[in-house]
């Protein structure tokens, strides 16, 4: 029969061979604490998972920054290596600069096969 600590240290050593380690340190933590009996269930699950969670989860936030040349955290922006040559436009901006008459009258050059320009000129038709 397997005593408290022998079965909370098989479950360490089983949480560590499944990369848990967090949880398994966690575990290992609660169980050697004096209220550790007394804790309800729930409780219990979410003090071993949520360390897990947030290790988890901050290694996955770094690889995402990693992997677009980018440092810092998501949180702040100006820690982003290049955050100052980034643009935001406002939502809806694209709708807006589209509805402008920007383009009255363009010429633009176009090359045929044997690379002379010829120039088409557009106009914009009335409604």
């Amino acid at each position: 029969m397997l005593t408290g600590t022998v079965l909370i240290n098989e479950l360490v050593d089983e949480l560590n061979e499944l990369k848990l380690s967090t949880m398994a340190a966690t575990l290992d933590d609660l169980y050697h604490k004096p209220g550790f009996l007394e804790m309800d269930r729930l409780t219990l699950i979410a003090e071993l998972i949520g360390p897990q969670f947030q290790e988890k989860v901050s290694t996955t936030l770094k690889n995402r920054l990693t992997a677009a040349h980018l440092k810092g955290s998501p949180e702040e922006l100006s820690d982003c290596v290049d955050s100052d040559k980034r643009e935001y436009l406002p939502a809806g901006i694209t709708e807006v600069l589209s509805s402008f008459d920007l383009l009255k009258e363009a010429t633009i050059s176009v090359f045929s096969e044997n690379q002379m320009p010829e120039s088409l000129t557009l106009q914009k038709l009335s409604a």
